[in-house]
């Protein structure tokens, strides 16, 4: 007997949607406890996993390395190193790891998740493409531009290819603006037109206007205020207040 995962998933989701941060940990913390108390190890690995993302994203480093390390030691346990499951944790714990610091560390975990999909055939797949685009924010960070280009327009051919997912696009669009701004401070023609295609994709009608596309928005804002539009940041806050109290 083991965890109902799906019971897990769907209480984190409802408390970080609603932005409530304390009842999230406390949700991770006890189905973690659940999870040890019942020997469920697999139940164990999807909720330590999403411990990394959250801790994380509130930036406690500790306690997302903890994590990391417990979650390395079930995928070797259960023999998951080779395998999707395994490619999902380690492309997890390399976002984390990249966030705090270290970055060269981060690179090697998305190149052995790589040859994970590479080994399952996946790499026609939105999760493949995360990869690629977090692996190349990674880059982006380390000045290896190039690279860091190669992995967003790889990432974004196989998201317009697969559809509904024209938020993760604009995202990557902006990312590559920024890259291209980097590289070549005069290069103001191709700026533009990638912050129109991402304004294209932000604004398409391919996916719900609900707390994910609010997050997608939000990660936005910034990049249009950079490149002096402030017209457009103004309008994605409008929409973040929208669907925030809707």
């Amino acid at each position: 007997m083991g965890i109902d995962v799906s019971r897990f998933i769907n209480k984190l989701d409802e408390h970080l949607t609603q932005g409530d941060m304390k009842g999230a940990k406390e949700c991770l913390l006890f189905w973690e406890g659940e999870a040890k108390r019942l020997g469920d190890e697999r139940g164990l690995l999807t909720v330590l996993n999403e411990s990394v993302g959250f801790f994380r994203r509130i930036g406690d480093k500790d306690s997302a390395l903890s994590a990391v390390k417990e979650s390395f030691l079930l995928v070797d346990k259960l023999d998951l190193s080779k395998s999707i499951s395994g490619a999902t944790v380690f492309v997890n714990s390399a976002t984390a790891l990249s966030s705090f610091g270290q970055k060269e560390e981060a690179l090697k975990l998305y190149d052995k998740a790589a040859l994970c999909f590479e080994k399952a055939d996946m790499t026609f797949s939105y999760e493949y493409a995360s990869l690629l685009n977090n692996k190349a924010a990674t880059l982006y960070e380390l000045l290896m531009y190039d690279e860091a280009k190669k992995d967003w327009l790889y990432a974004i051919d196989i998201l317009k290819k697969i559809g509904f997912h024209d938020g993760e696009i604009a995202i990557s669009l902006l990312m590559l603006a920024h890259l291209t701004f980097d590289s070549d401070g005069m290069a103001y023609e191709k700026v533009e037109s990638l912050l129109d295609e991402a304004w294209e994709y932000l604004n398409s009608d391919n996916q719900p206007k609900d707390s994910r596309y609010a997050d997608v928005l939000n990660k936005c804002v910034f990049s249009f205020e950079y490149f002096k539009r402030p017209m457009e940041a103004n309008a994605l806050r409008e929409v973040i207040k929208e669907i925030s109290f809707s």
